[in-house]
């Protein structure tokens, strides 16, 4: 294919997707043929995002039907408290959320509600960068949290690849969140189409030997001569893993369900990505907002429950966690067009087996608001940190630039329990990073079920902290350790899991 073709089918063209690979294109071309593994550990983990964009009316969706004000400041919106689906005899689903009520009460759904962050922006661009980039209000972000936390497993200089890319975006444009040194992922629509766009390539993307741009022209050639080889590289594992399975649910033929029917069966299929984001747009209800809001809960509910489904069916449930998020809530006082208008705190779901299901922060309040917003209780970065630490194992401190308190969303359980993951024989690794500072990872394995005492020695040999005293189940197990009050120095790590026991050395350095 000429450069002009390839340019050209990279645009909107009716019937076929939009293609923006999202990788370290430098170094895609050096591994091509013989992808390695990013230096995150091999434990299957996968997170999902769901966006929903337009900013999602939450008061409509985790509904305070016991308050009076909430019916006072809604006499058309306000859902009929015989209709609301009660999880705590205060709060409940919106009725169009019924089918995630048996999520919730197996232990699989949490919700975080207040979220938001300070001085908040009622602009969808503004605040969807803010999320995307993980910054604060009063700071414009270059690269997205995403982006920096595959930086941090994939350090510049080494050549990281995968079976398939790091991150898959399901639709049209790629994410501002997976922005790190480079674009860390693949956007696309189908997988089948995809995979026939990017063959019609050629063998053009290959490089030119010992050439090094040195103009704007030469970098744009370059660009498109390595976006060319990054969707080259990854087409066939990509549509291989697709078409391995079929979904063993039916799902509905909304957008959102049909995106997550193509992350369950690429899941399945054994792409070692590490992160999906899908959307459901529609949420900027400025008018006649009753029904366009019931139908897209109808669409969140439906997608969610058929895809847990779907990854329970293929044995992937120990796998996967998701969360759904949205620029901003909606203002508490409905508008004279029977909708809402731009607000700014909204709660947030957490779905999957390994979640640590329940309600996890009260209700923002209805009477002291600022400027008719609900004041946020939660910040998100919360979530984002606790997700880093408790699922996809990074330093949250550095990829988000600060501390951040995090919440219990996450059960300490493996990624993997059973299959080629499991190990042949107990170990104990290496604690990741080696000198530390504040933060590491400890990971060990277990071909079996196994009592697990893991506890850190100071120099001395004296206890100062237990991670593990619990019988875990077959797998590899990663656990962080914060050393934060803790003075430079060798320390020790311990294990004992039956009969099998081992001492490692690892250094703080302040």
């Amino acid at each position: 294919m000429k450069r002009r073709d390839f340019i050209q089918v990279m645009l909107p063209i009716a019937g076929l997707p939009i293609v923006w690979p999202m990788w370290s294109f430098s170094k895609s071309l050096k591994t091509l043929g013989s992808p390695s593994l990013l230096n995150f550990p091999d434990d299957g983990r996968v997170l999902v995002l769901v966006q929903l964009a337009g900013g999602n009316d939450g008061l409509n969706t985790i509904v305070p039907y016991r308050n009076d004000l909430y019916y006072q400041q809604r006499p058309e919106l306000a859902i009929p408290s015989s209709e609301i689906v009660d999880l705590n005899g205060e709060i409940g689903f919106h009725p169009a959320l019924a089918n995630l009520k048996p999520l919730y009460d197996a232990g699989n759904l949490a919700i975080v509600q207040g979220v938001g962050y300070p001085n908040p922006d009622r602009s969808h661009f503004r605040s969807t960068d803010i999320w995307l980039t993980g910054s604060s209000s009063d700071n414009v972000g270059q690269t997205g949290w995403l982006g920096r936390y595959f930086d941090l497993v994939c350090p510049e200089g080494e050549e990281c690849g995968t079976y398939g890319p790091p991150a898959i975006q399901i639709g049209l444009t790629s994410s501002l969140a997976l922005l790190g040194r480079e674009q860390k992922g693949i956007a696309l629509q189908n997988p089948v189409q995809f995979y026939n766009l990017v063959t019609r390539l050629g063998d053009e993307h290959q490089p030119v030997p010992g050439i090094e741009p040195t103009t704007p022209a030469e970098r744009e050639l370059e660009f498109l001569r390595d976006t060319e080889a990054a969707a080259f590289q990854f087409a066939g594992e990509i549509v291989e893993a697709y078409q391995k399975n079929e979904n063993q649910v039916q799902y509905g033929n909304d957008p959102l369900s049909q995106q997550l029917a193509i992350v369950a069966r690429m899941i399945a299929g054994g792409l070692s990505t590490r992160v999906y984001i899908v959307t459901l747009t529609g949420f900027d209800t400025h008018a006649a907002q009753a029904n366009v809001h019931n139908l897209l809960l109808q669409y969140l509910a439906n997608g969610i429950a058929a895809f847990q489904q779907d990854t329970e069916l293929f044995g992937l449930q120990d796998r996967v966690v998701g969360f759904c998020f949205s620029e901003f809530g909606r203002r508490v006082r409905q508008n004279a067009s029977a909708g809402t208008d731009h607000g700014t705190s909204a709660p947030m779901l957490v779905f999957g087996h390994p979640v640590s299901g329940g309600i996890h922060s009260p209700h923002p309040s209805l009477f002291d608001l600022e400027e008719g917003d609900l004041k946020h209780v939660v910040d998100f970065r919360q979530i984002y940190a606790s997700m880093l630490e408790q699922w996809l194992v990074g330093d949250a401190n550095t990829i988000l630039g600060q501390s951040f308190a995090t919440l219990p969303l996450v059960s300490p359980v493996t990624g993997v329990s059973d299959g080629p993951n499991v190990p042949n024989e107990f170990f104990l690794a290496q604690n990741y990073p080696n000198p530390f500072n504040p933060q590491t990872h400890i990971e060990f394995g277990l071909p079996r079920s196994a009592h697990v005492k893991l506890t850190i020695l100071n120099s001395r040999g004296q206890q100062i902290a237990v991670l593990v005293n619990e019988t875990r189940p077959a797998g590899r197990h990663v656990i962080p350790w914060n050393a934060n009050g803790h003075a430079s120095g060798t320390y020790f790590l311990q294990i004992k899991a039956g009969e099998f026991q081992q001492t490692r050395r690892m250094t703080l350095v302040r």
